[in-house]
Parts: structure tokens; C-alpha cells; sequence
């Protein structure tokens, strides 16, 4: 029961108890004002008609009309809270891509460091190697030049020598016997 009813049920008692108590006294009272109860209860009977047909007719579509905008603006309150939610929710899972991919990154990167810092230690490690081998063969390549400079050495210090000897014994050997006379001064020089 609304307000409007229980106003309407106060209104009634009301009047059933005054028209039985005091009707003459009131209908005389409002007589010397200038009210006749009869067109009061005519006006009354027409508001009354006039009431009920605008409460049939308008106040209800308006009503109407009120709660369905009402149920709208609740759907779109609802709506937006909703997607509120899921706009929230897709923003959590986002920043959890960011912040998985960021420590996927962090990974990459120090596995990539510690890769470049093998390979580094690797290619010292070759580098020395190669560098120790380049050492040893020129090592053997000048020890080598050495021996064959060393014997054109003696041959042509015998050569000279020879000559020299031939200049002072003024006495040329032939070339048999220079060849040995050669070949025995390089073997003692050995």
C-alpha cells in the first residue's frame, strides 16, 4: 500500500465520521461561505473521474515510460561497469605479457652476454693457439734460413778463402781438385 492510499483511506474515515457526527453543522457552516455541498460533491465526483481516467491513461504510460528508462540507464550503468571490468582485467593480463616478456628479455640478454663472453674466452684461447703456432713455424722457418745461410756462408767463405789462397800461391787449381779442396774446407767448418 502506497502513500497516496492510505491518504486516500484517512480522507474517507474522515468524512464517513464527520457526514455522521456533524453533517448539518458543517453543511450549514460551508453554506454561509458560500459552498453548496452539492456542487462540492459533484466537483468532488468529477475530480474524482477525471483522476482515475488520467491515472488510466497518462500516469501510467508515464510510468511506464520512467521504468523503462530507468531499466536502460540501469542496463547501461551495468554495462559500462562490466566493461569497466573487463577493460581492468585485459589491462592486469597485458602488463603480465609486459612484465613476462620483460623478464624473457632479461633472460635473452644475459644468456646472449654469457654466450659472448665464452665465445670471447674461445677465441683467445684460439687466437693464443694460433699465435704459439705462428711463433713455432717461424721458429723452424728461421732456423732453417739459418742452416742454409750458414752453408752458403761456408761456401762462399771458402770460396774466398780459395780465391784468396790462389791469389797468394798464385797457383789456380782445376776444378776437380777445387771441389774437393772445397768440400773439405766445409766440412771442417762443420
Amino acid at each position: 500500500m502506497n502513500t497516496y492510499d492510505s491518504f486516500r483511506i484517512v480522507i474517507i474515515i474522515s468524512i464517513f465520521a464527520l457526514s455522521h457526527l456533524h453533517m448539518e453543522f458543517i453543511l450549514d457552516t460551508l453554506g454561509k461561505v458560500g459552498f453548496e455541498w452539492k456542487m462540492g460533491l459533484f466537483n468532488l465526483i468529477n475530480f474524482l473521474i477525471i483522476f482515475f481516467i488520467l491515472k488510466k491513461f497518462l500516469f501510467k504510460p508515464i510510468t511506464k515510460t520512467i521504468n523503462e528508462r530507468q531499466k536502460k540507464a540501469n542496463q547501461a550503468i551495468d554495462d559500462f561497469s562490466q566493461a569497466k571490468a573487463e577493460l581492468q582485467m585485459a589491462t592486469q593480463k597485458s602488463q603480465e605479457i609486459i612484465d613476462n616478456a620483460k623478464v624473457e628479455a632479461n633472460k635473452i640478454l644475459e644468456q646472449s652476454h654469457d654466450d659472448a663472453k665464452v665465445l670471447a674466452d674461445e677465441l683467445k684461447i684460439k687466437a693464443k693457439a694460433d699465435i704459439e703456432l705462428l711463433i713455432e713455424q717461424a721458429k723452424k722457418n728461421i732456423a732453417i734460413d739459418k742452416k742454409e745461410m750458414k752453408e752458403e756462408l761456408k761456401k762462399e767463405t771458402a770460396i774466398l778463402v780459395i780465391t784468396a789462397l790462389e791469389k797468394i800461391l798464385t797457383e789456380k787449381f782445376d776444378k776437380e781438385t777445387d771441389e774437393k779442396y772445397i768440400e773439405k774446407m766445409i766440412s771442417l767448418l762443420k
